[in-house]
């Protein structure tokens, strides 16, 4: 049996009435933005730094008197190109193996490599490697400029901003005159290069976009292509370049995986196309053909990484004319030489920035020409060499001048054509490798001021915490004088910031540094009048901040941040033994039974958070993958479905057995959990079924009606779970209470008769008792909180459904251990603390890891069948961020479980929010020295070799989950003080 419920604390001091607390409460709300704003810049600071970006040069390339040079041979080209682009085309869909294994995707797609072997003059087939990151717009990018891709790139992949720089689209244009391109398929094109929606040719239209965003959709974008395609074709006079982007491959492995039939249907539909467009070239001699991948997907479907199933794309090239030195198929080439492969082709400059060199195939041409190898060559060197000169990050490399001034001096002096090649692509390679490393040069300036931002920010969290006594005092008092003392210090830094920063060139991210470390000096000397607290530091809260430092040193090595969720799951399972052994020391019986309870509850759901997980390719083979129906999937399986089904019956029950431990399932309770969240998971888990039985081949018939019914549903549940409990909440403040009447007559007539005068005195002639009176602040916010994890629930795959049900679950029983511990006084730090490591490892048990192919971007068309701002984002938010969002919001309630008010006393409502920023600020110590140690560990580890495919996401994780936590935080915080004044209303 648990504890009595807490009371508020009493004050005799009279205070003012509804609007003070109004008051009190909205100024105590503001601690946790203040603390935000700080962390929020602190982040900024050290991503500038740390997520490189490459700086763009606007010149434009133009041919140069090296083209009119006698001896500059350079191959025949083509008046026209098709250029076909099947997105996630890997390596090995378009190569041909004897023995497929039962690999669906062998063998399907087979004319590049019958071609390549038959006519290998003709036709060629490369291994196409891309460079990380692996997503489109990084690939479109670098397949028509020639240049490199940044980390910090990956992040406009659905935001894609217009080219700038040079590329053979922009040369097309300038240097053909009218620059004819047709263009079908993904629209991603036209974010990219505005200028291909203006394609007509005598009036005729020659842009035909799709949007491509959606990832479920396997069909309408091939098929709105190939249907242009054809037409286009028979008008080769009308255009010089015909761009056709199909995305059906790419959508049939982010849905289903690669290893599967609707990946072959996919291959044999593109398998039609190629045989159709060889055969509509293949009696003209002016026409090339270049198949591509723009990257290629992991064994599950995913890219955006650099495993080698990501990076290796499929190229092929072709024409009915002879043109090609015979390639081996293995062959690779960089994705950037396919930009002045192409220059040359089509008889157009190499863009300027280009750092690609030509491929030697197609330069040798049919009778291994080396003197067109070495032309081809010393034009792309003196492109290259030109485009360093204008570029200031590469002064004072002289080795490569030495490399580029010995090719050129062999081109002056021999006419050994082949050594002169192979030293013109010697400087190309070396000049690529230099950029390389130059674009993984730090800003170490912006990180180490992100970093002693990130440092004095925890300082003032942990002085704030300490000195402020919660159980006390309200921190409205102490805002009222510390808002001027902050504000005159932001103002120094402000000037101080702006001042250091013209004078070193850096105004933005100097001033951003002054204004923080300002305001933070600022508040620090207006603690000073802050009261100490008095009794020593508990043993729970130097716990708590010892499971910060024991997750956040997990960054320091790349394998514990691979294996994070079981590192996670053995600190939690930690926890749970302690609270254990702490609940065996309980003097009641029978509290300490329930404690003990719970204690192994907790152990039992720390070890259930661990099993559902999809494996990072670093885990492999140690890991198998159980999130979706196969490890080459992202279908949910039937058997998670079920389970999501029993989950929405036995969840609510979960709910309404504690809240009767409070006597607190009364009033709106049976209503909104016993029926509305029933019904909403319910719902939930028939979208999810929809769902499995339209990915199912046998159902294809029945798609669009199943399409139908499924938005109807999910429509249903988002404006529920999202707009209309939320709002229900806000405009009734539902209490779980009920009250009884009694009616005494009878018993104060009974003692008269009795005699017993006294016993009739003291009677009312009618008694009230309110039911779940103990536990009314905890059962109000705890109606919000649910219905936010319904949101959460709804944009979650199936089993990351089940997993939050069971993270609620944990927080229940960890409140449960809070109050019979007596944890919520003696030290607020802890349950914020262990509720903030469950959100991580959660976010985990959701089927997401710290990679950028984990993002379940599929979600984004849970409630539209387009991009329909803002539902994508919600869902897209939601999804990844859910975990750490309902950290957040689970704050209050480590103050408010088991709370009762005190009726008509202002100053306990006033000390109540007191306790509430204090225990976010124990929050915010949790996100804030998380964030400060992976900083720590990131800028240690910059140089590692692991740092952009395990070190960076990581960073990327923590940023985006404590924006998330924070943020949470502030919402809560507000939303606390919104159930204080609905409270106090009530019973003030």
């Amino acid at each position: 049996m648990p504890r009595s419920p807490r009371t508020a604390p009493t004050s005799s001091v009279p205070r003012a009435g509804q609007s003070q607390l109004k008051y009190s409460t909205r100024i105590s709300a503001l601690v946790p933005i203040w603390f935000l704003t700080l962390q929020l810049l602190a982040l900024v600071l050290f991503a500038l730094g740390f997520l490189l970006s490459r700086p763009v040069l606007p010149d434009i390339a133009v041919k140069s008197t090296t083209y009119s040079d006698p001896d500059v041979v350079l191959p025949r080209g083509f008046n026209r190109v098709v250029v076909i682009l099947i997105d996630a085309l890997r390596h090995d869909f378009i190569t041909s193996s004897d023995n497929n294994n039962g690999a669906y995707y062998l063998n399907a797609l087979t004319t590049p490599s019958l071609l390549s072997v038959a006519e290998p003059e003709h036709a060629a087939v490369f291994k196409f490697i891309a460079d990380p990151p692996t997503t489109t717009l990084q690939r479109l990018k670098a397949l028509t400029t020639g240049s490199l891709p940044t980390f910090i790139d990956a992040g406009s992949n659905f935001n894609g901003a217009e080219v700038t720089e040079d590329s053979w689209i922009q040369q097309v244009h300038s240097s053909r005159g009218h620059g004819r391109i047709a263009f079908a398929g993904d629209d991603t094109w036209l974010s990219l290069f505005p200028s291909l929606s203006q394609g007509t040719y005598e009036g005729m239209n020659l842009t035909f976009p799709y949007e491509s965003f959606n990832v479920w959709d396997l069909h309408t974008v091939d098929a709105g292509v190939t249907s242009h395609l054809w037409p286009l074709l028979q008008r080769r006079d009308d255009w010089d370049i015909l761009i056709a982007h199909y995305l059906g491959v790419d959508h049939a492995g982010h849905r289903f995986g690669p290893n599967t039939p609707q990946m072959k249907e996919k291959l044999l539909e593109m398998e039609a196309v190629l045989k159709s467009v060889v055969n509509a070239i293949k009696d003209d001699d002016e026409t090339l053909l270049v198949v591509l991948g723009d990257h290629g997907m992991d064994e599950k479907g995913d890219h955006g990484g650099d495993s080698k199933g990501e990076v290796e794309a499929g190229l092929f090239l072709y024409s009915s004319r002879p043109f090609l030195a015979p390639a081996d198929q293995a062959e690779t080439v960089n994705q950037i030489d396919l930009v002045p492969t192409l220059s040359f082709l089509l008889d157009l400059p190499v863009p300027f920035n280009n750092l690609g060199s030509p491929i030697a195939s197609a330069m040798l041409g049919t009778d291994y020409d080396f003197q067109k190898l070495a032309s081809a060559s010393r034009i792309v060197a003196e492109q290259i060499h030109q485009y360093r000169s204008h570029h200031p990050s590469f002064e004072g490399m002289a080795e490569l001048t030495e490399v580029y001034g010995a090719a050129s001096e062999a081109w002056n002096m021999s006419k050994d054509y082949e050594s002169i090649s192979k030293l013109y692509l010697a400087y190309q390679e070396q000049n690529l490798k230099s950029c390389r490393e130059m674009w993984a040069r730090f800003d170490v300036p912006s990180m180490v001021a992100g970093t002693v931002i990130f440092v004095a920010t925890l300082g003032t969290l942990l002085v704030f915490y300490f000195t402020f006594d919660g159980e006390v005092e309200c921190p409205s008092d102490h805002l009222n004088f510390l808002a001027p003392k902050v504000g005159y210090g932001g103002l120094v830094g402000l000037v101080t910031g702006a001042g250091l920063g013209f004078l070193q060139s850096r105004l933005l991210i100097v001033s951003v540094f002054g204004v923080g470390m300002g305001s933070i000096i600022g508040f620090c000397q207006g603690m000073r009048r802050l009261p100490r607290i008095k009794s020593a530091v508990s043993k729970w809260t130097v716990l708590a901040l010892l499971s910060i430092v024991l997750h956040g040193i997990l960054f320091a090595s790349n394998s514990y941040v691979v294996w994070e969720a079981r590192s996670l799951s053995f600190l939690l399972v930690s926890f749970g033994f302690i609270f254990l052994a702490a609940s065996f020391r309980l003097p009641d019986a029978k509290t300490r039974a329930t404690a003990v309870l719970h204690a192994i509850m907790f152990i039992i759901q720390s070890r259930l958070a661990e099993y559902p997980r999809i494996c990072r390719e670093e885990q492999l083979p140690f890991c198998t993958s159980n999130f979706y129906a196969s490890t080459a999937s992202s279908v949910s399986s039937l058997p998670a479905i079920l389970v999501l089904f029993g989950t929405a019956f036995a969840f609510p029950a979960i709910i309404r057995s504690f809240l009767r431990t409070s006597a607190s399932y009364e009033g709106s309770a049976p209503l909104w959990i016993g029926i509305g969240l029933r019904a909403v998971l319910v719902l939930v888990a028939l979208y999810w079924t929809l769902d499995y039985v339209e990915a199912n081949p046998n159902a294809q018939t029945y798609v669009e009606v199943l399409k139908i019914y499924k938005y109807i549903v999910s429509r249903v549940l988002f404006g529920v779970t999202v707009i209309g409990a939320p709002l229900a909440w806000f405009r009734g403040f539902p209490l779980c209470l009920r009250v009884e009447m009694t009616n005494n007559q009878q018993k104060i007539k009974q003692a008269v008769q009795n005699g017993d005068v006294d016993t009739a005195s003291k009677t009312a002639p009618v008694s009230v008792e309110v039911i779940g009176f103990g536990n009314t602040y905890g059962s109000l916010y705890l109606l919000l909180f649910v219905s936010i994890f319904a949101a959460v629930a709804l944009c979650m795959k199936p089993v990351g459904g089940i997993a939050m049900a069971v993270m609620v679950y944990q927080v229940m029983t960890l409140l449960e251990l809070g109050d019979a511990l007596e944890l919520f006084t003696t030290s607020p730090i802890l349950t914020p603390t262990v509720i903030g490591l469950m959100a991580t490892q959660y976010y985990f048990a959701t089927g997401h890891q710290a990679t950028l192919a984990s993002i379940q971007w599929d979600v984004a068309f849970l409630f539209t069948e387009s991009i329909r701002p803002p539902l994508t984002h919600i869902a897209l938010i939601l999804n990844t961020l859910g975990p750490f969002i309902l950290a957040g919001l689970a704050v209050p309630l480590t103050v408010f479980y088991k709370l009762s008010p005190s009726p008509r006393d202002l100053r306990a409502s006033e000390v109540i929010m007191g306790r509430v920023v204090r225990a976010a600020t124990g929050a915010m110590i949790y996100a804030g020295g998380l964030i400060l140690l992976n900083c720590i560990m990131t800028f240690v580890l910059r140089r590692h070799l692991m740092v952009w495919k395990i070190f960076a996401p990581r960073f990327m994780l923590a940023g985006a989950s404590v924006i998330a936590i924070d943020g949470a935080i502030v919402a809560s915080t507000f939303l606390a003080s919104k159930a204080i004044e609905g409270v106090f209303e009530v019973f003030g």
